[in-house]
């Protein structure tokens, strides 16, 4: 079965690539940083239902910011930093 699959360069090569593009998503996915799970942030601020997306993250930053200057929130880390705790 798996002889067949790689018969052809052509096949080889899509193979190769295919897994390769898997590994690649999936490392990014584990390494992206990410917020601590107990730490939610509400900007408190109004953002209009058709404001730009730039504007929409800036406010989430600023309160992000403020939560962490406060120390109710932990800054960033990859995803399975502590998954062997």
């Amino acid at each position: 079965m798996i002889s067949r699959l790689l018969s052809t360069p052509r096949r080889r090569v899509a193979a190769v690539l295919t897994v390769t593009s898997v590994v690649v998503a999936f490392g990014s996915w584990a390494l992206w940083p990410v917020h601590d799970s107990s730490c939610v942030v509400y900007s408190g601020a109004y953002v209009p239902m058709n404001a730009a997306k730039a504007e929409v993250e800036a406010a989430m930053q600023r309160a992000y910011d403020k939560a962490l200057a406060d120390g109710a929130c932990g800054p960033k880390r990859a995803r399975f930093h502590n998954w062997t705790e």
